[in-house]
């Protein structure tokens, strides 16, 4: 009874606090993961050239290049004449990407020589050099079509310069795309959850020290392990909240999001995110645990922020080591909190099936983890330290 009432009081005094209500329940679940996929999907439209739109080609001096200009308009590209000052117009942004053609060009390509044409690019402009790649590909198409004419005038079989035949076979379902896409689950997950529970820890520990109110908790007739449990069962329900909301944020953007841009077999229906929130469950558990005890090593709310902030990084780690390391699930991975959860909701955002083996030494690992979390807590809860 003592630690549910601790648990209230605690609830109740933070619903108040306007910065840890913006964090658990906005920023995180919300705010957090519209941001990421919204750079996510800008990014990848940068990147990806669409060859099927209809797009604008200023040229300077078409008229010496006419089968040129008809290789473009077969291209779906629409020719228009460029300005007379190509430079400031494209710094303006009147024009993404300028081609010029020289006076020599008709005669090169008469004489069997390589013919000249400039490019005018923005490589500071995205969309300039998005254009310029576009531009660029095909042009080298169209070169490839002139050297095969050329060799077959001659009489040469224009395969004979093919020594190799290269096919790629990739055997992955989702690609490099899918991989990132993929991680985002874990990361949107145990972030929201750092953030769901960290003004809380904080506030409880830290900040009733220094408002010198936590003196008087101490000497009410409850133990210390029930004040800690107490203010424990508050942070858990700040991150359990915290990590409902962003399941259902992440269901809700996922269903407006283009994931055939990215071309990546990802799963993000209601099954597979209410599979992933049972995979993270224990971790909301092992945060806790992981905020509260970080929160009672501190002497002031300053501290426990630098702490709790550097503190950031292990959440991070796991999805910048999966990025560029090549780590494979194995039985001694999954004893590892946060990342074997990474790796398992990672697995399931791509529709992949886990052994029970795996899951229960996550789970086993992110329990055991969360005992020595409390057990040390415990600890300095019963000494007088935490007063000071």
């Amino acid at each position: 009874m003592s630690i549910l009432i601790v648990m209230i009081k605690e609830i109740i005094d933070n619903l108040r606090d306007r910065q840890t209500l913006f964090y658990a329940l906005l920023f995180g679940p919300i705010l957090l993961p519209l941001i990421i996929c919204g750079t996510l999907v800008s990014s990848f439209k940068q990147l990806s050239i669409d060859f099927e739109e209809i797009h604008t080609l200023p040229v300077l001096h078409s008229e010496r290049a006419p089968n040129l200009i008809q290789f473009l308009y077969s291209q779906n590209i629409d020719i228009e004449a460029a300005p007379q000052d190509i430079e400031h117009s494209m710094r303006q942004g009147e024009s993404s990407v300028v081609l010029e053609i020289p006076e020599n060009f008709s005669e090169s390509l008469r004489s069997a020589q390589p013919a000249s044409v400039i490019v005018h690019l923005n490589s500071a402009n995205k969309e300039s050099a998005k254009s310029a790649r576009r531009i660029t590909t095909i042009l080298s198409t169209y070169e490839q079509s002139i050297n095969a004419l050329r060799l077959q005038h001659r009489g040469i079989d224009p395969n004979t310069f093919n020594a190799l035949d290269i096919t790629q076979n990739d055997i992955s379902e989702e690609g490099s795309s899918g991989q990132l896409l993929a991680s985002l689950l874990p990361f949107l997950f145990i972030m929201s959850m750092v953030l769901g529970g960290y003004y809380l820890a904080i506030d409880t520990t830290a900040g009733e020290r220094e408002r010198q109110s936590l003196e008087p908790l101490l000497s009410l007739p409850v133990s210390r392990s029930a004040l800690l449990f107490g203010k424990y069962a508050a942070t858990l329900c700040f991150v359990t909240l915290s990590t409902l909301l962003t399941t259902l944020s992440i269901y809700a953007i996922f269903r407006f999001f283009p994931v055939e841009l990215l071309e990546a077999q990802v799963k993000f229906n209601f099954a597979t995110l209410t599979k992933s929130l049972l995979l993270a469950s224990p971790l909301l558990l092992f945060i806790s645990a992981l905020l509260i005890t970080v929160s009672a090593i501190t002497r002031s709310t300053k501290q426990a922020q630098t702490y709790l902030g550097l503190m950031m990084i292990f959440p991070m780690a796991p999805f910048f080591l999966l990025q560029f390391l090549n780590i494979r699930s194995t039985s001694m991975t999954m004893f590892y909190p946060m990342l074997s959860q990474y790796q398992l909701l990672g697995s399931t955002a791509l529709g992949d099936e886990q052994p029970w083996h795996y899951i229960l030494l996550s789970v086993g690992g992110t329990l055991l983890g969360t005992g020595l979390l409390l057990f040390l807590a415990i600890h300095l809860y019963r000494k007088e330290r935490i007063l000071m």
